[in-house]
């Protein structure tokens, strides 16, 4: 744990402001069997290398394509997933070797909320069963007292208590990710991983899921790491956001600053594909990501993304990139946007 200077939303002026570590990734690897032959076995490289720091009390946004290993990384920061190389600190507490009792009782500080949520919950289950289950496996065997619990976590995420004894099947996608809310909710944890938690839901209520997700923030206070590939989305929730391709990190920042002025090429492009609302934006032209994505089991020598990318010198495809700071910005490029404007 240790205290920060913090630049403002604006970027223009610092404030001193102390930031508590929460959770902290150092040199984290995640590698799947990939099939291969005994001398030979092929691995999947899903998270390479990763150092991530999760302030208390913020929402740190984890964005890139679909299978750069975001969802990856957020299961094996809670320990859903054993990494195959690196530390995982909890409050301070270096947890990546916990087992039984210990891991049990760190369990219940780091929850995750799903990306469907019908896959999520167990038809068999009513809601009282779904939400009550972890409160009951840690202890709580007052039949009263459960009651209690369960339809206060249900008023709190805006599901009426008339419904205690519904079945998953009986609520639309938006009431069904209120109640994974809810359970996520249960053992009062200090961090949750939202993987993706709105990507199943209609637009119309994808805004309400996530007004409900800030509230409960306050209401609780929550640390969140909002897993996600809508960069619209991300705009509006998070306070930090971290760029991932290919199970690398390439660029860390203040959701602002980031968008506002984005120092790895890779941003750019991601943020050049947003769907601009305003139809007189639509038609200026804006340079897109071209390519298809390497392969995690064998992935490019140095700096993963530079197959792709046009700024790309001889350095980028032999070394790894070294991470570069600028103020608070932290980017993993060669040749950041920042020197080439």
């Amino acid at each position: 744990m240790e205290g920060k200077e913090r630049m403002t939303n604006t970027g223009e002026e610092s404030q001193t402001e102390e930031r508590t570590v929460l959770l902290e990734a150092r040199h984290l690897v995640k590698e799947f069997p990939a099939g291969g032959t005994r001398r030979k076995p092929l691995k999947v490289h899903a998270v390479t290398d990763v150092n991530l720091e999760i302030y208390e009390g913020e929402t740190l946004a984890l964005v890139g394509e679909s299978g750069c290993g975001k969802s990856t990384l957020g299961r094996v920061l809670i320990r859903l997933l054993e990494p195959t190389a690196g530390e995982i600190l909890f409050d301070g507490l270096n947890i990546t070797n916990f087992k039984g009792d210990l891991l049990r009782q760190m369990r219940r500080q780091m929850q995750i909320i799903f990306q469907d949520p019908y896959a999520s919950l167990n038809p068999r289950m009513s809601v009282k069963d779904i939400i009550g289950e972890p409160l009951i496996t840690y202890g709580l065997k007052d039949k009263n007292k459960l009651e209690q619990r369960v339809k206060e976590l249900m008023r709190d995420v805006g599901i009426a208590e008339e419904f205690y004894n519904r079945y998953p099947h009986q609520f639309s996608g938006g009431q069904r990710q209120r109640i994974g809310i809810a359970r996520a909710l249960a053992l009062n944890p200090r961090l949750i991983i939202c993987d993706e938690p709105v990507s199943a839901l209609d637009v119309s209520i994808q805004s309400q899921v996530l007004n409900l997700l800030k509230d409960l923030q306050d209401i609780y206070h929550l640390t969140y790491l909002f897993i996600s590939h809508d960069l619209s989305v991300v705009k509006f929730i998070a306070d930090r956001v971290c760029v991932m391709f290919l199970g690398c990190i390439c660029e860390i920042g203040d959701t602002n600053s980031l968008y506002e002025k984005p120092l790895h090429p890779y941003t750019k492009f991601l943020l050049n594909a947003i769907p601009k609302a305003d139809p007189r934006l639509r038609s200026q032209e804006k340079e897109l990501l071209a390519g298809e994505i390497p392969s995690p089991v064998n992935p490019p020598s140095g700096c993963r993304f530079h197959t792709r990318c046009p700024y790309r010198k001889e350095i980028c495809s032999q070394q790894t990139p070294e991470c570069r700071r600028f103020g608070e910005r932290q980017v993993f490029c060669h040749f950041p946007l920042e020197g080439n404007q």
